[in-house]
C-alpha cells in the first residue's frame, strides 16, 4: 500500500479509536454495558500499530532497529491500549481521568511523530 494510505488509516483509526473509548468511558461511570466499544477498541489499536508500521516502513525509519521516537510512541499506544482496559475493568470511576490523561499521552505522540526527536 502507499504512504497516503497507511496515512489515512492510522489518522482515522485513532479519531474512531479516541471517540470509542470516551463512549467506553461515559458508559462505564454510568455502569452501562460497554463490551462493544471495548472490542472495537482492541480491533483499531491492532490497525494503529499495523498502519503505524506500515508508515514506518514507507518512510525506511524501522531499518536497523526502532529510532528513540517509534520506541516512545510505542510504549505511549502500550499504556494507553493496557491502561485504558484495566481502568475500564477495575476502577471505572477513574474512566474519564484516564480518557483525558490519554489525550495528553496522544498529543505527546503527535508531537514526537512529526518532529522525529531522538
Amino acid at each position: 500500500m502507499s504512504y497516503s494510505v497507511y496515512k489515512i488509516m492510522h489518522v482515522v483509526s485513532i479519531v474512531i479509536f479516541f471517540s470509542l473509548y470516551g463512549m467506553a468511558c461515559v458508559k462505564a461511570q454510568k455502569n452501562t454495558d460497554h463490551k462493544l466499544e471495548k472490542i472495537l477498541t482492541g480491533v483499531l489499536l491492532l490497525i494503529i500499530i499495523a498502519s503505524g508500521m506500515g508508515l514506518g516502513a514507507r518512510l525506511g525509519v524501522l531499518k536497523g532497529g526502532f529510532p528513540f521516537w517509534v520506541n516512545v510512541k510505542m510504549a505511549i499506544w502500550f499504556i494507553i491500549g493496557i491502561g485504558g482496559t484495566i481502568v475500564l475493568k477495575r476502577i471505572p470511576h477513574n474512566a474519564i481521568k484516564f480518557f483525558w490523561f490519554s489525550v495528553g499521552l496522544l498529543i505527546l505522540a503527535s508531537y514526537m511523530a512529526n518532529y522525529k526527536l531522538g
